[in-house]
């Protein structure tokens, strides 16, 4: 119950105690909460009150709202890491999350013309193509597609429902390195239909290009992750002195903002 003598505004007593129900799991993942009409009577406060205490949580991302249907508990979000050298597989396996992977397309294709630079190939040279959704706990959780050189062809032939890099290090083309970028996103009407969210969806991509230990490119790769499902972290060393550096794209003049690392003398 709210305590009105006290300093803290009623709907932050209100989302402190509904955060609480969240976190002990009183309230479950995908359980309608109350409304504002509901916790207004619950509370004895006026349905702006409550609409502010549902606001906030909703803003943290521990509710989502559905027209017409009501406010509901949203999914804990999945830690994962920026760079595609992490298996997806290896990485919800870590995390003890049920996942599974459904093949949309896997095929040989002509390169795109962004591809084939990624790859240090001629423009519409053949590759290997794979087009990935991942679900995890059942739900589509992220799309991730893949083009290869096409000496990799094998790997057409093996299951492509476990994890890539295994199979990919399995015919020796073993990933050392790995050079990605990360944006936010709106999902478009495709996206969205296969990853069950609305047109225009928050999301998360994740671009690069993955590397043999002497800088071979092995693999160019495009991911697309629900922004209701997961949170991106970045661990952080400091070997030697990190100084900023701008490289220029030589095709579309693209300012990219670069740390290198240079030893100390």
């Amino acid at each position: 119950m709210v305590v009105r003598a006290s300093p803290i505004p009623l709907y932050v007593q209100i989302e402190e105690e509904l955060r609480g129900m969240i976190v002990s799991g009183t309230l479950d993942p995908m359980e309608r909460v109350p409304s504002e009409a509901e916790l207004s009577r619950a509370f004895s406060v006026s349905r702006m009150t409550a609409r502010k205490a549902l606001d906030r949580l909703v803003g943290d991302g521990l509710l989502f709202r559905k027209a017409g249907k009501g406010t509901f508990v949203a999914n804990p979000k999945i830690s994962h890491g920026p760079s595609q050298q992490l298996s997806f597989s290896a990485a919800m396996r870590a995390l003890g999350l049920a996942h599974s992977t459904r093949v949309l397309e896997a095929g040989m294709v002509s390169a795109p013309s962004n591809v084939a630079i990624a790859l240090g190939l001629p423009s519409g040279a053949p590759t290997v193509y794979i087009r990935r959704l991942r679900l995890v706990a059942k739900e589509p959780a992220a799309l991730h597609l893949s083009y290869l050189p096409a000496q990799y062809a094998a790997l057409l032939d093996g299951d492509l429902t476990g994890s890539l890099y295994d199979l990919m290090a399995s015919m020796g083309a073993r990933v050392e390195q790995a050079r990605d970028s990360l944006e936010a996103v709106a999902a478009s009407g495709d996206e969205a239909r296969l990853l069950k969210v609305d047109i225009g969806t928050p999301m998360i991509f994740v671009s690069g290009v993955a590397y043999s230990s002497d800088l071979e490119p092995l693999r160019y790769s495009e991911a697309l992750y629900r922004g209701d499902r997961f949170r991106f972290g970045v661990d952080t060393t400091r070997p030697a002195d990190l100084r900023m550096e701008i490289k220029e794209d030589a095709e579309d003049g693209t300012l990219t903002l670069m740390t290198v690392a240079h030893r100390r003398s």
